[in-house]
């Protein structure tokens, strides 16, 4: 049988199984999700390692060449942007390498939803990375000389507007399963969040038209909420509604593309090559 026609029949991943408890699923699924992960971790060590040093240099390189290695609200932006990056990619990364090593297919056949098996992956990989993270840059911040300032109500921001950026994680991800090749879109998403993000530069230097642009993405209202939070300054109830706003049209925008982008593999096939 062709892989198109075994793409357009209804997969095991999308049949519900009588009797099956959700919750239990899910959390079998994270504990085989952690282990994986663990075992990637001690294999690709090394990749690991150098890649944060080059976030490292990249981070120092944006703190010496500015203005803000004296704002102690500075690192937020950083850790936003890093954890978006991982929110972002890393499921489309995930499906890309099953795809790679052959076991595609046992992803599709398992018995629970790919959006489960996305959420899950995603949630394992960017729980565990946010917890580096912050240890990471709060280290290399004090490490560089530079003030690092926290306030608790960065939390419950960062939870809001990872919950919108989780719009974008559907969309790569469904289009990871449906054409494989999207490793440097997702770079591009990572980068155009630092840039159009006021990560590195306020947003408002930037011509008027990427600004408008900027302004629209979740992670740019995050960001500057948390350090006006830092910075001891009170936020209004329309920054907050601005903020779930974006993030609630950002999941229904996905998870719309998603639905979309995964009826179309069942209706024309899916890429199964790597």
């Amino acid at each position: 049988m062709s892989q198109s026609a075994l793409s357009k029949r209804p997969s095991a991943a999308a049949r519900p199984v009588p009797g099956r408890n959700p919750l239990r699923a899910f959390a079998i699924l994270y504990v085989a999700e952690v282990r994986r992960y663990l075992d990637e971790t001690r294999v690709y060590i090394s990749s690991y390692l150098s890649s944060m040093a080059v976030t490292a240099i990249v981070v120092a390189m944006f703190v010496f060449a500015t203005d803000f290695g004296s704002d102690p609200s500075y690192w937020v932006g950083f850790l936003f942007w890093n954890a978006a990056s991982t929110l972002v990619t890393e499921s489309s990364v995930s499906i890309s390498s099953d795809k790679q090593t052959g076991t595609f297919t046992q992803l599709m056949l398992r018995p629970s939803s790919m959006l489960m098996q996305i959420t899950v992956k995603t949630l394992t990989w960017s729980v565990v990375n946010i917890v580096i993270d912050i240890v990471f840059l709060i280290v290399l911040f004090v490490a560089i000389g530079a003030p690092v300032g926290f306030s608790w109500t960065v939390v419950p921001i960062a939870l809001v507007t990872f919950v919108g950026l989780y719009g974008l994680t559907m969309v790569m991800a469904s289009l990871t399963v449906r054409y494989t090749k999207t490793a440097s879109w997702c770079d591009l998403i990572g980068y155009a969040m630092m840039f159009l993000g006021g990560v590195a530069m306020p947003i408002d230097q930037l011509p008027r038209p990427l600004e408008l642009l900027g302004r629209l993405l979740p992670i740019t209202q995050g960001i500057a909420m948390s350090r006006d939070a830092i910075a001891g300054r009170a936020l209004s109830a329309t920054d907050w509604l601005w903020l779930c706003g974006q993030s609630a049209a950002f999941v229904a925008l996905g998870y719309t593309l998603f639905r979309l982008i995964m009826r179309s593999g069942r209706r024309h096939g899916i890429n199964m090559r790597y």
